[in-house]
């Protein structure tokens, strides 16, 4: 089985519940070389950007991995999503500019997801995608507002800038691959009994 890991902030977490699942995760010194693929007792791990793990998993070039909702939204993915993990729990907001002008125009990393906003809400504006800090993009007054994710708020209070609505609540997600699921169900279930365990293992 090939598990997609991201890569930043979701990493050690991700490897720590899947060692605790009871699955044969590369060691710290293997880590430390940085190479991003790595085998281990019928488990290929590899590592990459935390937007690409849905394209992974969802075009068979891994069988599972674990993904923000985020990612998976903006991706629309069509992945078995079985368990939702305990850690890197946010939220995606929409945020304005500190003066909170008229919502014209919204600057973020996940474009589909802001247009799906917009249409639901039956309102108009344009959406500009960037790759960095869309805070910036409202204090420099580039757009009225931007739709990113806020785990402690620190930004936005530096920042002035003012929350004003919850776009989705935010969990990275246990992802599992249509193909998969249908040549090889037994580790499906297994794989999954394994993370479902631990996760409660956490939560308890």
């Amino acid at each position: 089985m090939r598990i997609a890991i991201p890569k930043g902030r979701l990493q050690e977490p991700a490897l720590a519940m899947f060692a605790a699942a009871g699955l044969p995760v590369p060691s710290p010194a293997e880590l430390a070389t940085r190479r991003l693929v790595f085998n281990g007792r019928g488990v290929e791990w590899i590592f990459v950007k935390d937007c690409d793990v849905p394209v992974y998993v969802e075009h068979g070039a891994a069988d599972a991995g674990i993904a923000g909702l985020d990612q998976l939204l903006e991706h629309e993915s069509t992945a078995s999503q079985p368990v939702t993990m305990p850690f890197g729990v946010c939220r995606m907001m929409l945020i304005a500019a500190p003066d909170e002008r008229p919502l014209r125009s919204i600057a973020t990393k996940y474009p589909r997801i802001a247009h799906r906003y917009l249409e639901e809400r039956g309102l108009r504006a344009d959406v500009v995608a960037l790759g960095g800090s869309v805070e910036l993009a409202a204090v420099l007054a580039l757009t009225t507002h931007v739709i990113d994710l806020v785990e402690t708020g620190e930004t936005v209070r530096i920042h002035n800038l003012v929350l004003q609505d919850t776009v989705a609540e935010i969990a990275p997600r246990l992802i599992v691959g249509r193909d998969i699921c249908r040549t090889a169900p037994d580790r499906v279930q297994e794989l999954v009994a394994r993370v479902s365990e631990a996760v409660e293992g956490v939560i308890a």
